[in-house]
């Protein structure tokens, strides 16, 4: 197994919803409540 065969397993690394950045991002006003 070389270095650059290594790859993630699909489904594990979810992009980070950033939370309170505006009304445009979807995730805006009350985010992070629950």
């Amino acid at each position: 197994m070389l270095s650059n065969e290594i790859t993630a397993i699909a489904g594990s690394n979810k992009k980070r919803k950033r939370v309170g950045r505006g009304k445009g991002s979807g995730m805006g006003k009350t985010s992070g409540r629950g």
